[in-house]
């Protein structure tokens, strides 16, 4: 049997006897009640587990050591896509972070809300997208929707358009290029008007020439039928003026010489006094009838007219031909009802 003796215990440096073949203890008796009353049992987070916890441990585990070494398992490490440092990951996160503490304090100061354009909502931004959205998700799916597409009304290609424009566009880009709008120089008043695309398609379509008279001259000249009256002006010169069917002066015509041949002619002015064209006695190459050709300020012929007579009535009247799409005319000399002055009438 060993023979006792004192020593002293090896955390608490109590004296403590014990026979001189024990371990020498942790702590003397008094310690040793006071360190076990410390100690407490909870269950592990994992699988329920009795686990022996110290209350003095700062962080007392939460798995026990079989579920502590499944639960370490499932970290990893990843580099920071700001940086390239270290991240600890876990597999059960849905979404992984991407950058390290520092990157993403940088990276989230860059973030800031703005109002919705359509409904005020806040929107989550970043400063350096280059172009920030106007609209919250919400607000740009209904903008989507109303966006359609039909076809280009001269070549059939797709054209982009909105329900709520007023106007959708009736041509595409190519066709706009192509026919672009363009200025011109009314034939009759010399003023300058424009010729839309869709009015260059339209004539291009049925084979016409494009306007060559502005839309006011248009106008006048719709009001049919056109009387001719021959008046005198205050100098004493004969002229011959024309009139649509609202009396609305079109026109005024004077013989004169060809300043050039000394040939007889007649110039034609608009109502403003510009230049129109110009009427001279011609014969036809073929038969050698006479017709009258008249030429404008361009030397092209804009019209052609010869005399006719009436198959049923007998009455002399003159046939034009003229424009793009080659319109006859045919005008006959009346008598007014009220006055009895004769004048000519173009129908």
């Amino acid at each position: 049997m060993g023979k006792w003796e004192t020593t002293y215990a090896r955390e608490c440096g109590h004296e403590v006897h014990i026979l001189d073949d024990w371990e020498i203890p942790r702590f003397c008796k008094s310690c040793k009640s006071e360190n076990d009353a410390k100690w407490c049992d909870k269950s592990c987070e994992g699988c329920g587990a009795t686990i022996h916890v110290n209350r003095d441990w700062d962080s007392p585990p939460k798995f026990c050591k079989s579920c502590k070494a499944s639960h370490d398992a499932k970290w990893y490490d990843k580099s920071c896509e700001g940086c390239g440092a270290t991240i600890h990951v876990n597999r059960d996160w849905d979404v992984p972070p991407k950058f390290c503490k520092s990157c993403k304090a940088s990276h989230d100061a860059k973030w800031y809300d703005k109002s919705c354009e359509g409904c005020g909502a806040a929107i989550h931004v970043n400063r350096d997208w280059n172009s920030p959205p106007r609209f919250c998700k919400s607000c740009k799916a209904s903008r989507e929707a109303k966006w359609y597409d039909k076809s280009c009304e001269h070549c059939g290609a797709s054209i982009h358009a909105n329900r709520d424009w007023s106007t959708p566009p009736k041509f595409c880009d190519g066709c706009k290029r192509k026919f672009a709008p363009q200025t011109k120089n009314c034939e009759h008043c010399s003023s300058s008007f424009a010729v839309s695309t869709g009015t260059q398609i339209n004539c291009a379509a049925k084979g016409w020439d494009l306007p060559k008279k502005c839309p006011e001259c248009r106008e006048i000249f719709k009001h049919k039928p056109f009387k001719t009256i021959r008046e005198t002006t205050i100098l004493g010169q004969t002229v011959f003026r024309t009139y649509n069917s609202l009396g609305k002066l079109i026109s005024e015509s004077a013989d004169e010489k060809s300043f050039w041949t000394g040939t007889d002619q007649r110039r034609h002015r608009s109502a403003s006094g510009n230049t129109t064209g110009i009427t001279r006695e011609k014969k036809s190459f073929w038969t050698g009838k006479a017709y009258r050709e008249t030429r404008g300020v361009d030397g092209a012929v804009k019209s052609t007219s010869q005399e006719k007579t009436g198959f049923f009535t007998g009455k002399p009247y003159t046939e034009s031909t003229g424009g793009s799409a080659g319109t006859k005319h045919k005008t006959a000399t009346k008598e007014s009802f009220w006055t009895g002055k004769k004048y000519r009438e173009t129908e």
